[in-house]
């Protein structure tokens, strides 16, 4: 997914331990009504500016709508909390300014999942910061549906804390075109925390970033339906200890799961300098398992302009390992060593690279990686590293789960 989130206008009917000052209740926030407490069973609505509500873990609470986290309002999210949503266009947005303080613990995750365990079931979670995206001068862009601004000058913005979270069964399509990812940051500041996220089973990416220069760390994303991890719109922040895979029992699906990792710009202006400018994150410590399913079965295609920097990379299983894209691309990677230490295992074309007009073939980039056949990737080469397993109910996963 691109550029697709709902506005949310519903209001609160939510019945658990609350800490608020005000529920917006009228879609023009010219009244509020003090809210004492929250039904799970109809969790859905906005939380208004000035508002912070804290849920209780020993509650599930089932997402039925839309729920909102307006600019100066908090969500607090503690440890153990499960989240199930309703099939359909049901999600969590923080909106820009917000914060969800979502802090989960190796012992005792948060989880979101859907009413049902199938691919798509429901959206995501989606968070909008006010970190550059360089879709525009101001380092602002407006999302597709609902006109949400995200985006901004502030690259230390602080959207709060997701931690040791998993998310289930997400990536929710409206139309062929549109659909949701598992974990969506868009414009999202270094000030945020990410780190432990896994992200099982969606219809759509597992982690976009949209710009922003937030930074992530002990990522997990198993058996999604298109790019493990994704960025865009000049996404400059690091991102390490990645596991990422597909899954054998989606191989012979109408989404069988695509790149490993997805890199670009812009879709529409490879070379801009607005916002951060070009997206050049720092990748280390990944692995990223494929199968010879679909049309891009690529460890890493990298491309519309996006640069970045990689170290101790595994890349297994996939048609491609490195497929790369475009002059600026190229002119980056061939400027200096930004790809080392790379593990090839079971891939049939290590590199690749597509021609530029007048041209017929790409350019020679067998030179701007260095391989190593001692790299580890996200810690145990091709298997779950330890630090995955407990937390995100996995005890082990290697290339035989992924499938050829």
């Amino acid at each position: 997914m691109k550029k697709t989130i709902l506005r949310a206008a519903l209001c609160f009917s939510l019945v658990a331990a609350v800490s608020a000052t005000a529920v917006s209740c009228s879609s023009d926030d010219e009244t509020t009504e003090n809210v004492s407490s929250i039904d799970p069973a109809n969790f859905k609505g906005r939380i208004a500016s000035g508002t912070t509500v804290s849920l209780d873990a020993t509650k599930v609470y089932n997402l039925t709508g839309t729920l909102s986290v307006e600019s100066g309002a908090t969500l607090i999210i503690p440890a153990g909390t499960r989240i199930v949503a309703s099939e359909g266009a049901t999600y969590l947005i923080v909106e820009r300014g917000g914060k969800l303080i979502a802090n989960g613990t190796a012992t005792n995750p948060i989880v979101f999942e859907g009413s049902t365990h199938k691919q798509g079931h429901w959206g995501g979670v989606v968070v909008l910061g006010n970190a550059p995206s360089n879709r525009s001068s101001l380092g602002t862009s407006t999302s597709e549906l609902g006109d949400l601004v995200y985006g901004g000058t502030n690259k230390a913005d602080n959207s709060g804390i997701l931690k040791y979270i998993v998310i289930k069964d997400s990536g929710y399509k409206y139309n062929p075109a549109k659909e949701f990812n598992g974990l969506s940051l868009f414009g999202v500041g270094s000030g945020t925390v990410v780190s432990y996220i896994y992200v099982a089973d969606g219809a759509d990416d597992g982690i976009e970033f949209f710009g922003g220069n937030v930074n992530a760390d002990h990522i997990v994303v198993l058996g999604v339906g298109d790019d493990s991890i994704d960025w865009t719109e000049g996404w400059q922040g690091t991102a390490e200890y990645i596991y990422a895979s597909r899954k054998k029992q989606y191989q012979t699906a109408a989404e069988p799961g695509n790149r490993g990792v997805e890199a670009d710009t812009q879709d529409t202006d490879e070379n801009t300098v607005f916002g951060n400018g070009v997206s050049n994150p720092t990748i280390n410590n990944a692995t990223f398992i494929g199968n010879s399913a679909g049309s891009e079965s690529q460890g890493m295609k990298i491309r519309a302009g996006s640069n970045g920097k990689f170290d101790n990379i595994v890349i297994a299983n996939f048609s491609t390992g490195l497929d790369f894209e475009t002059p600026r691309t190229y002119n980056w990677f061939t400027s200096a060593s930004y790809i080392k230490n790379v593990r090839f295992v079971g891939v049939t074309t290590p590199w690749k690279s597509k021609a530029v007009a007048p041209a017929t073939t790409g350019p020679n980039l067998s030179g701007v990686f260095t391989t190593s056949t001692t790299a580890t990737g996200a810690g145990n080469v091709t298997a779950l590293p330890d630090w995955a397993k407990g937390w995100t109910g996995l005890t082990s996963f290697d290339t035989t789960d992924a499938m050829n």
